[in-house]
């Protein structure tokens, strides 16, 4: 088992200043937050505890959170690029093996990474991950119409289907704070507070959204599920409206050997929402992938 120095730094790679922190000991969990301008910050929160057990590599995608800067080219705020990020922070921490978790966007990018660099990934874990660009959309066409009868929602899902206007980052935090109940399956809960406490308190990027969004169909993983060979373990919550059980069954489906775990009282965040339960899964399969 390796051991790394638990510090945070930049790394200049591909044109951008890529933001790191290693914390804690133990076998190496490499996180991959969504590309789309969230940044890591959320899941250093909320995730921080696993660095008792794992050495956690948590690093801001281009475009997002400390990893943004005024050189940077939104050109290259993309998934192929962040693929090549991860890898270059991988042999810069010189890591042998790792297991690499993605949550929603960050899942998309983490299958992707599989496919591009599995040499040294010991699994996968794929966590309410978006499967693709087409996806998410059929998603809400089915969970939308029921959460807007449903007066705890009606709000939200007003807020998401009516005009949006984004031209500014703070623009995008304002709207995801509008809509953020509908990622969790009671929007008053302690664990929907989270989320809102985290949009208040950081910059979501804009720039990173609309460059993702434009650029992610050039990245599309499905018809290329069988080509993995890791052992992966997919979770996903019963209530998540946008990556649906529908898209981690396709996920588990299409990858040999992949373990689905659904979340019954869980949205979008099933650690938040049920964190002793997804820890109880998440041990149990890093245990596996070190045998």
């Amino acid at each position: 088992m390796m051991n790394l120095e638990n510090a945070e730094g930049t790394l200049r790679v591909n044109g951008a200043d890529i933001w790191y922190k290693v914390l804690g000991s133990g076998p190496v969990l490499m996180l991959q937050a969504p590309g789309w301008g969230i940044g890591s910050g959320l899941y250093q929160q909320t995730l921080a505890d696993l660095s008792a057990h794992y050495t956690l590599v948590w690093h801001d995608p281009r475009g997002s959170g400390a990893s943004i800067s005024p050189s940077l080219d939104y050109a290259t705020v993309n998934v192929g690029v962040m693929n090549d990020d991860l890898e270059a922070l991988r042999q810069h921490l010189r890591i042998d093996r790792f297991v690499l978790l993605g949550h929603s966007h960050g899942g998309f990018v983490a299958v992707n990474h599989a496919l591009k660099y599995p040499r040294h990934l010991a699994g996968l874990v794929l966590v309410d991950a978006q499967l693709g660009v087409e996806e998410p959309g059929a998603d809400l066409a089915r969970t939308l119409p029921k959460l807007a009868a449903m007066p705890q929602f009606a709000d939200a899902v007003a807020a998401f289907t009516g005009p949006r206007k984004l031209d500014s980052d703070a623009d995008l935090g304002a709207f995801l704070k509008k809509i953020g109940g509908l990622y969790f399956k009671q929007p008053d809960s302690p664990a929907a507070a989270v989320l809102a406490r985290f949009v208040d308190d950081h910059r979501i990027s804009l720039a990173a959204f609309a460059a993702t969004s434009s650029t992610d169909k050039h990245f599309l993983i499905r018809d290329r599920l069988a080509e993995l060979q890791v052992p992966t373990l997919v979770m996903v919550g019963s209530h998540d409206f946008i990556c649906s059980p529908v898209q981690a069954q396709v996920l588990a489906d299409g990858i040999v050997g992949a373990r689905l775990v659904e979340f019954a009282d869980s949205g979008h965040m099933c650690w938040i929402e049920e964190p002793q339960r997804f820890r109880l899964e998440l041990d149990t399969f890093m245990r596996a992938t070190q045998q």
